[in-house]
């Protein structure tokens, strides 16, 4: 008996002393591991440093882009696109409005009445509809016709449970990152972050919309297709007339802002309003510049994308760190 005791002693004692070691190792490679962890948060801070002396570095490249686009835009990759300002609103605008916000994979649909800046808006309806992936795999007029025949959905039930004539006046903005280039509309295949956004442009889009609306029915016109920061401009122009730039943050960033067309030679090739301004989209996602901090994971990004090279601010994710940090 007192055999076995002993051995039932000495067998807890080994279990307890070989816990024990498993434990203090256990112990030991979770701190190497902490340590690892913060020596890789160490290093991804260090390399994402913005002191402010690279902040006015960057801050005087960017000027430096801009004042070379807007003089001569064929003397620097960094390419900002004017655009007519006479559609910014006023405040005083009345009456029912819609509007589409295309984005890669859906598109948000909206119709509400404006009665002017000092009066709040009312009827506001909102519908955000799923892109099928043989629609986005397709042209531009297969994509449009599907926006439009989804709206004239989205009207038709709106104005039973809301009875307002569906004729008003509609704005389309795109939220995903766009570039300068020829008309795409017709029969050419979408080009999914490739689409073109300059007045020509934009306007032969708008026309083969245009045509889906009619093809259903639906008694709205878009003038062009505009960057979705010009739409946020707007909204902000509605409410205030000293509203002058809106910046988007997301998985891509641009800035719109409001320019005198005196600084502008020849205007760009768009007529100004009638307040001398004009209003550049700044298309700030290709703009670059050796002080801004680029990490290995930027790297890793953009080598792997499908243009290596290019917006690189829109990929950085110091960029975004950045904004992050100035805006709290």
């Amino acid at each position: 008996m007192r055999k076995e005791v002993a051995v039932a002693a000495v067998a807890t004692v080994s279990t307890v002393v070989v816990a024990g070691v498993l434990l203090v190792r256990w112990k030991k490679r979770d701190e190497r591991r902490w340590k690892q962890t913060q020596r890789m948060f160490r290093k991804f801070a260090n390399d994402c440093a913005t002191p402010v002396p690279k902040l006015w570095h960057v801050a005087f490249d960017l000027v430096s882009d801009m004042q070379t686009s807007l003089s001569d835009q064929s003397q620097t990759d960094y390419v900002m696109l004017p655009s007519v300002t006479s559609s910014l609103p006023s405040g005083t605008e009345e009456g029912l409005y819609y509007g589409v916000n295309l984005r890669e994979d859906n598109f948000l649909m909206m119709r509400a009445r404006l009665r002017g800046r000092n009066d709040p808006i009312t009827d506001l309806d909102r519908e955000e509809v799923e892109i099928p992936p043989e629609v986005i795999s397709g042209t531009y007029k297969e994509l449009f016709d599907y926006i439009a025949l989804k709206l004239a959905v989205f009207i038709s039930i709106n104005t039973k449970t809301n009875p307002i004539a569906p004729k008003g006046k509609m704005g389309f903005t795109v939220s995903f990152p766009l570039h300068d280039g020829p008309a795409a509309a017709g029969a050419n295949v979408i080009r999914w972050k490739s689409f073109p956004v300059n007045e020509a442009a934009g306007k032969e889009l708008a026309k083969d919309f245009n045509e889906a609306l009619e093809k259903h029915g639906i008694d709205l016109r878009v003038t062009t297709l505009v960057d979705a920061t010009l739409g946020d401009l707007s909204g902000g122009r509605y409410y205030n007339r000293d509203c002058v730039a809106a910046v988007t943050l997301g998985l891509a960033t641009n800035a719109v802002y409001v320019e005198s067309a005196q600084f502008v030679p020849n205007g760009g090739g768009v007529d100004k309003n009638k307040f001398g301004e004009m209003v550049i989209d700044m298309q700030w996602g290709n703009f670059n510049t050796p002080h801004l901090p680029i990490t290995q994971f930027d790297m890793a990004l953009d080598s792997d994308s499908s243009n290596p090279g290019s917006r690189v601010q829109n990929m950085s994710s110091t960029t975004l760190n950045l904004f992050n940090f100035e805006c709290s």
